[in-house]
């Protein structure tokens, strides 16, 4: 059962961290990891899932998210080999591709969390 998920977003560090690919050159713009999250919370709550949905801020720290409750982890196509996986459960991993990632959509994670429910 999902209770919580965590979108891994791309980050980028220091001085031109809102630029990136996560972020946009246009700073009125929302991230990217923002506009999916909006887009799953508002798949969610159609289909009448109560699941919480947040943006990681520990930069891929899966470990202390998995402490943290959370039972599904979105991550970008672009850092998936980044990502240390540890004793994490593969299946607890969603990979988006780019494309998805970029536009915000969400068809195949609702699909997958209603596949797992």
């Amino acid at each position: 059962m999902i209770k919580k998920l965590a979108i891994v977003p791309y980050a980028t560090y220091g001085r031109n961290s809102q630029v990136g690919n996560d972020g946009h050159i246009n700073i009125f713009k929302k991230k990217r990891s923002t506009v999916l999250k909006e887009n799953i919370e508002k798949a969610l709550s159609q289909e009448n899932l109560d699941i919480d949905v947040i943006i990681d801020t520990n930069h891929g720290d899966l470990h202390y998210l998995k402490r943290e409750g959370v039972d599904l982890f979105i991550i970008p196509e672009m850092i998936y080999t980044y990502v240390d996986y540890g004793d994490i459960d593969k299946s607890s991993c969603f990979k988006l591709t780019n494309d998805e990632y970029d536009n915000g959509d969400v068809k195949r994670v609702v699909d997958y969390i209603k596949e797992m429910i």
